[in-house]
Parts: structure tokens; sequence; C-alpha cells
């Protein structure tokens, strides 16, 4: 199980799964989409605009990988 943790403002949640990681984006989001590619890429356009680096949004792991290179989300084992 991983903690994610978004940086711009402290959320956090557990995930050990791709859905359960968009799952938690979309409790985040003030309005989610119920669709996993299109909340993907409504992260990554938001994320891409508050940091001005390219965010890939082909899936979870790319979202994650570019998120934390680029200071957006923070990932580390739960306890």
């Amino acid at each position: 199980m991983k903690k994610y943790k978004i940086l711009i403002d402290d959320y956090t949640w557990d995930a050990d799964t791709d859905e359960s990681f968009v799952d938690g984006l979309r409790k985040y989001h003030t309005t989610p989409s119920d669709d996993d590619a299109k909340m993907l890429r409504i992260m990554a356009a938001g994320w891409c605009d508050w940091t001005g680096e390219p965010m890939r949004f082909s899936s979870a792991s790319d979202l994650i990988t570019d998120a934390v290179k680029h200071g957006v989300l923070e990932v580390t084992d739960a306890v």
C-alpha cells in the first residue's frame, strides 16, 4: 500500500491499485470525472498549468512518475 500526498495543499490518501489511486484523485478534485482516463487527463492538465512542466496521463503510473518528478506529488509506503 502506498500513501500519496498532493504537495500543493497536503491532501493525502492511501491506495494499492491504479483504480484506488484514481479514486483518491476523484475525492480531491472539485469536478471529478467517472471515467478514469479523463480523470487522469484533468489532473495532468491542472498540474501542468501549476508547474509549467509536462505531465503524461496515459496511465496512472505515468502521471505519478511525472508528478513526483516535478514536485506535485509525494509517494511513500503507507504505515
